[in-house]
């Protein structure tokens, strides 16, 4: 296929379906992108919130050989003559119903799992974790939509986006530069007191430069950032190395990718 057309594909397709990812052409650009190398193969797709399964069947065309599996709150009535689609009906926390489908659809693991649910971040942190860890291929994607409702003030667990400062403070940072140098002496290091004053000092004058926004799915996309840096985390904290459980995550707007390591 020529590559100039590719994201045509799954736009054209997207287009006979009752599906609102056909109003999301950039969600389909990059769909284009991470799943173009499954095309083809024997996938084990599962998507988490599927309306009225319009989804389903864009991914039954897209991935011609592969077994798609929808979850929703709602029934879901859909008319597949391949047989090569499953629906569920439940919550995506039901880490039991996870399980279920899990080995009923899938039990070699997912190749692909899309998360287009409640869009709420303590839901799709259960159902991330437990999916990602229990029922997801090792180089498997887990795709997250719609991760920009953290920043919606009317959303379920959504605030109002404040813009930090953007000018440099530079007395601030010689206090920073300061306050790193004393935690460089070893005999203050020695004195887990004066260690941890210096350490909660340096962290809110840092913290005053920044505005971070922490909330609902935007706060859960970080705890994602804070696993792909988890060797970092583990350098600078002197606890036990680990490598992260992500080989690689991309995130776009309001739309993310994590591959599993």
């Amino acid at each position: 296929m020529n590559h100039t057309h590719e994201p045509l594909h799954l736009q054209r397709l997207a287009q006979r379906y009752d599906t609102d990812k056909a109003i999301h052409v950039h969600y389909l650009h990059n769909y284009e992108q991470h799943f173009g190398g499954w095309v083809g193969k024997d996938v084990r797709l599962l998507e988490l919130g599927v309306r009225t399964g319009g989804s389903l069947l864009l991914w039954r065309d897209y991935f011609k050989h592969g077994r798609i599996v929808g979850l929703d709150i709602n029934p879901v009535s859909i008319q597949d003559d391949t047989g090569r689609i499953q629906t569920y009906q439940g919550i995506q926390q039901d880490t039991a119903l996870l399980d279920r489908i899990g080995a009923e659809a899938a039990p070699e693991g997912f190749d692909i799992i899309i998360d287009d649910c409640s869009h709420i971040g303590v839901l799709s942190r259960v159902s991330f974790w437990h999916l990602f860890d229990n029922h997801l291929k090792s180089g498997g994607i887990y795709v997250i939509e719609d991760w920009g409702t953290g920043y919606w003030d009317h959303w379920v667990d959504g605030i109002r986006y404040k813009p930090s400062k953007k000018t440099f403070n530079s007395m601030a940072y010689r206090i920073t530069r300061g306050l790193s140098r004393l935690q460089q002496f070893p005999a203050l290091t020695r004195v887990p007191f004066l260690a941890g004053v210096l350490r909660l000092a340096k962290a809110a004058v840092v913290r005053s430069e920044y505005r971070p926004h922490d909330y609902g799915m935007v706060g859960f996309v970080k705890e994602l950032i804070d696993e792909l840096g988890v060797e970092d985390i583990h350098a600078g904290s002197g606890g036990p190395a680990r490598k992260s459980k992500f080989r690689s995550m991309a995130v776009y707007a309001s739309h993310l990718f994590v591959t599993k390591a």
